[in-house]
């Protein structure tokens, strides 16, 4: 065999393995099925549907032909491998690669389980507790906002 053609497979035959592993960031986000995290993420958005739906006093047709809008929204304009690849490299930028190997062990645990298959629901309903909250303050909002207005000529 020509010796130039067998050093480039020489180098390729220990660097491919290393080239295949996955890095301690792509693992923690496998592990924490960050894909289905999107999901719950949709679901968080529930409560501003919901709102909308009361605001626009929409039926339930009308409610899920908004949630239908927003579905596809969700589903087909947002760039989640974008989404994914800049939250990794926020992660990278936060922890060490001991860190994030730390953290992925943790989401291997019972617990840690426990806590990715709740994550979504927590997320909805503290989504929900904020909302009612905001609103039931709302008032003392725009009492404030009030004087803005007037000041620029709002009305």
């Amino acid at each position: 065999m020509n010796k130039y053609l067998l050093l480039p497979l020489m180098v390729l035959t220990f660097v491919a393995p290393t080239m295949a592993q996955e890095t301690p960031i792509d693992e923690m986000f496998k592990v924490m099925k960050m894909d289905q995290q999107f999901e719950g993420g949709f679901e968080a958005m529930m409560p501003t549907i919901d709102q909308m739906t009361a605001q626009f006093r929409l039926d339930n047709e009308g409610k899920e032909e908004l949630k239908g809008i927003f579905r596809a929204w969700f589903n087909e304009d947002i760039d989640r491998p974008k989404i994914i690849n800049d939250m990794k490299e926020l992660y990278t930028q936060t922890f060490t690669d001991d860190e994030i190997i730390e953290i992925t062990k943790f989401y291997q645990t019972p617990v840690g389980k426990k806590f990715l298959e709740n994550s979504a629901h927590l997320m909805q309903v503290g989504a929900q507790v904020g909302m009612q909250e905001a609103q039931s303050k709302q008032a003392m909002l725009m009492e404030r906002v009030k004087p803005f207005l007037e000041k620029h000529g709002i009305k």
